[in-house]
């Protein structure tokens, strides 16, 4: 009986988690994460981290994750020893700032790749979706399908740009179609999985005086959970509250009704984000890319 290699290997090492591919490639290259169980939990970073690995097949690198703590970041010079890597990427957002100044002080030359969270004046690699242009577009839909009671469940946002850009817009947005902007339809969630937005519209339909038409949702997780939430109070979707959702996540087909989103390519993202450091290590990159995507409405069952 023939045994099947598997194309990677995966081991956990004290310094981080290795994924090696079965002919042992010697070169490396590194993806910083935050030790946090949204890594592994979340289809959001999973779809990424497939891209990275499909992109990783047939080349001569093997990848490190690097697991960092948010609270205590450890020492780049620390990392790049121990992990004896060609370049850095980055899946995280709290710590992209301070992690990045400090790597570059210690290894000037190392070449980086962040994902989303744009800043244009950045030193770096940068693969994004162009979000700005996605709130647009979910907002744009549900005011032209005639909504105009339209509420948002908000993700935390001291240290995501992304989601202090999306309320930004979503105020904007209000505004300009003569929509008037109400807190009872207002919550921003602790974090971002789908037990923060089914406590969060379990919290708004017990204590606002009525309903919004729409909600529009940070992400494709917290709106599943809202979803549930108004499936147990015996609330119709879309009928009388539609839901918007954020990712274009695989979930979001399956679930009742199934749910409107904007997707962002996320695995093409993830497999860039490889494409640009191995040219930058083959010295094929000689200035920071900034690489944009473009999301797009994908439209079910859940908004009228």
């Amino acid at each position: 009986m023939n045994k099947i290699k598997p194309d990677f290997l995966i081991s956990f090492e004290k310094s981080g988690l290795t994924v090696t591919h079965s002919s042992m490639k010697k070169r490396s290259l590194g993806l910083v994460t935050s030790f946090t169980p949204e890594i592994f939990r979340c289809e959001y970073f999973t779809r990424i981290i497939s891209g990275i690995i499909d992109a990783l097949r047939n080349s001569d690198f093997d990848l490190r994750f690097i697991m960092v703590s948010e609270k205590e970041p450890p020492n780049p010079k620390t990392v790049l020893e121990d992990h004896s890597i060609e370049g850095l990427m980055f899946l995280t957002w709290t710590i992209h700032a301070e992690f990045l100044k400090a790597t570059k002080q210690i290894q000037a030359n190392i070449p980086i790749v962040l994902i989303n969270d744009f800043t244009p004046d950045i030193q770096s690699h940068m693969v994004y979706c162009n979000n700005e242009e996605g709130t647009r577009k979910a907002l744009q839909f549900l005011i032209g399908r005639g909504y105009r009671k339209i509420g948002m469940l908000q993700a935390p946002d001291s240290d995501s740009r992304d989601a202090q850009m999306r309320y930004k817009i979503y105020r904007e947005m209000l505004t300009t179609a003569g929509l008037e902007f109400n807190p009872d339809y207002f919550r921003k969630c602790d974090y971002y999985f789908e037990e923060d937005g089914y406590l969060k519209m379990l919290d708004l339909i017990h204590h606002s005086p009525a309903l919004p038409r729409a909600m529009f949702c940070f992400n494709d997780d917290i709106a599943i959970g809202v979803l549930r939430a108004l499936r147990e109070e015996k609330i119709s979707c879309p009928e009388q509250v539609a839901i918007m959702g954020y990712d274009g996540l695989e979930r979001g087909k399956y679930v009742v009704p199934a749910l409107t989103t904007v997707r962002q390519p996320l695995e093409l993202m993830g497999r860039e984000m490889v494409k640009i450091l191995i040219d930058t290590t083959e010295g094929n990159l000689k200035t920071p890319i900034h690489k944009e995507f473009h999301p797009d409405v994908v439209v079910r069952s859940s908004v009228a």
